[in-house]
């Protein structure tokens, strides 16, 4: 991952780290880590792959335990498009890879995901996740349907 930022890389790189190993759990089933990383205020945000949006932690907090008993997926990984880090805000654009076996067969989900970062109180906290399905969209280049 290619930091860029006004502050430690080394921090910034760490704390997205983090992330990454919360949500791992997250998508088996085990909210509380990721949640552990949320900012507490009014403002936070998640825009799920569920629809729909939420705003401040009880909704975000309502959300994501929730997803977290469907999800049950045995691997999550991450490829990191853009980071950015300044220093105050910081955020990741990334293609999430997730896999799981249903009834024996191997299904697979890919999300798109970004996430945007504040520092609080000296520390890095999630305030907004958007994450949905990737999907391929074809554009006629010359513009018709």
């Amino acid at each position: 991952m290619n930091v860029a930022t006004g502050r430690n890389d080394a921090e910034a790189a760490e704390f997205v780290e983090r992330c990454h190993r919360a949500l791992r759990q997250h998508t088996s089933g085990n909210p509380r880590p990721y949640l552990e990383l949320w900012s507490d205020a009014d403002d936070v945000s998640l825009m799920g792959g569920v629809g729909g949006h939420q705003v401040g932690l009880e909704q975000v907090t309502q959300l994501l335990s929730a997803a977290a008993k469907t999800l049950n997926y045995e691997t999550w990984d991450a490829e990191n498009l853009v980071t950015g880090f300044a220093e105050t805000l910081g955020f990741t654009v990334e293609l999430e890879r997730l896999t799981r076996y249903v009834d024996g067969k191997l299904e697979e989900m890919l999300l798109r995901a970004t996430s945007i970062y504040r520092r609080e109180g000296g520390a890095w906290k999630v305030i907004h996740r958007h994450g949905d399905s990737l999907m391929t969209v074809e554009i006629d280049p010359e513009g018709r349907r």
